[in-house]
């Protein structure tokens, strides 16, 4: 299991901060979230078809930008922690 975490208005939108899942990489993790929760479809993926992430939509696994790790192809194994956030601006 994964423990994904969600936060700001994911969060608000899925009713829930975190929640344990069986996948083995980040897109397969991301796409059981928008199936359990329907309504984070639009906030996270700019083209569900073509699997993009929106730009505001940043992943972490263990603490690394998945940027700098292999994008959605990253594999995540028992254990593994994802944060799934939108990048906040502010004054």
């Amino acid at each position: 299991m994964v423990r994904v975490k969600m936060f700001a208005t994911l969060q608000d939108i899925s009713g829930t901060g975190e929640v344990d899942l069986k996948v083995d990489t980040v897109l397969s993790a991301l796409e059981k979230l928008v199936t359990t929760f329907e309504k984070l479809k639009p906030e996270i993926f700019e083209d569900y078809r073509q699997r993009q992430l929106k730009d505001k939509i940043k992943v972490m696994v263990n603490g690394t930008n998945i940027d700098y790790l292999a994008g959605l192809d990253t594999k995540l194994i028992e254990g593994d922690r994802m944060a799934v956030f939108p990048v906040l601006a502010g004054g």
